[in-house]
């Protein structure tokens, strides 16, 4: 019978798995503080968004907004559709975590971002046994959080110095190819990545939902290959 991962062995895998992606993490969380600090807001502001939000695209959203003078409805509106997808994570994420306690189940939800959750999903498939699954869960989103917030007080203390001219938006998006491929193990999942991103550049929807949209095309579109494959 196998071993179980103690709770010390795999928060220390968490927090091996968040080094790679803190070289992403401080420059983008850099960037949002320092642009909170450009648009006009206080330090309290920009800290306290960093605290609440917890999450990059949707924080750099909020304050193109803010600077744009938008009403605050629809600064409040923008990152919650931005961050509907954390609702089909959350989903995905259920069945490992579901029996855990109440407290245990919101700090996970306060802490689920889009790194934390595809390198949960990949621990997931590299162990059988998954009863200390939370603490490597832990580990690596609690060191992002940190990461993060010290990211954003940089940024904040910096504001106009640092270069309008430095975009970084394009590691975000090479740090999440970096943690698909580890993914696409099979011809299901490399077949729900494909229409998926298919999908997400051709449909045109209002307010970002194209990128919901897309996901639940791609994840319909895994699990029917799953099933046609499990019938041939």
């Amino acid at each position: 019978m196998p071993q179980v991962p103690s709770t010390r062995v795999e928060f220390i895998a968490g927090l091996r798995a968040f080094a790679p992606l803190s070289m992403s993490i401080l420059p983008f969380g850099m960037v949002c503080g320092a642009a909170a600090s450009t648009a006009g807001m206080t330090s309290a502001q920009a800290l306290a968004m960093s605290w609440v939000i917890f999450a990059g695209s949707a924080q750099i959203a909020a304050t193109q907004l803010y600077a744009g003078g938008a009403p605050l409805l629809v600064i409040l509106a923008t990152p919650t559709i931005i961050n509907l997808r954390f609702l089909m994570y959350g989903a995905s994420l259920a069945p490992h975590f579901g029996t855990l306690d109440r407290r245990r189940q919101a700090l996970i939800a306060y802490l689920l971002t889009d790194q934390a959750y595809a390198l949960t999903v990949v621990r997931c498939a590299q162990t059988t046994d998954r009863r200390n699954l939370h603490w490597f869960y832990f580990g690596l989103a609690g060191a992002t959080w940190l990461c993060w917030q010290i990211a954003t007080i940089v940024g904040v203390l910096l504001g106009s110095l640092v270069p309008a001219n430095w975009s970084l938006d394009f590691i975000v998006p090479l740090t999440f190819i970096a943690m698909l491929v580890p993914l696409l193990a099979d011809r299901a999942m490399a077949f729900a990545a494909v229409v998926g991103g298919t999908a997400s550049v051709l449909l045109v929807l209002p307010l970002r939902l194209n990128l919901i949209a897309a996901a639940l095309i791609g994840v319909g579109a895994g699990l029917a290959a799953d099933r046609l494959g499990k019938r041939a």
